[in-house]
């Protein structure tokens, strides 16, 4: 897969999590369109808040999407995870731990995982296209 996956931690609305990662990390999430999943077992079609941040010189798009809506959660497995940064594109893993230790720094973000794909039952539900 040609993506890494964050999970945060924090009881703070998708905006303000925006604005604070952007300030402290000198990133420029902007809103983009929700996500859609359809959970067929609940017979019920769900949005999910999502963002975007693209950097253009290391040709990386950074997506942070809710994990929670009104109606149940993205990946139900994973209910302690609030948000998710999906990081589309080769980036190496040492930055990757650098930015989870930036995230972390943040006084509103409770916690930061770098997120094993292999245990997410449908990953097919954000694959990049």
């Amino acid at each position: 897969m040609n993506f890494k996956l964050i999970g945060i931690s924090s009881h703070e609305n998708d905006y303000r999590l925006v604005w604070a990662i952007n300030r402290n990390m000198k990133f420029n999430y902007i809103r983009s369109e929700d996500l859609f999943v359809h959970q067929p077992k609940l017979q019920l079609d769900m949005s999910f808040s999502r963002f975007v941040h693209t950097d253009e010189e290391r040709f990386l798009t950074y997506y942070l999407i809710s994990n929670r809506s009104s109606d149940g959660f993205l990946f139900p497995e994973i209910k302690n995870i609030d948000f998710l940064i999906q990081i589309v594109g080769g980036l190496e893993d040492k930055p990757v731990e650098q930015m989870i230790t930036a995230l972390r720094s943040i006084n509103i973000i409770s916690g930061a995982y770098l997120m094993d794909l292999e245990k997410l039952k449908d990953i097919s539900k954000i694959m990049p296209v």
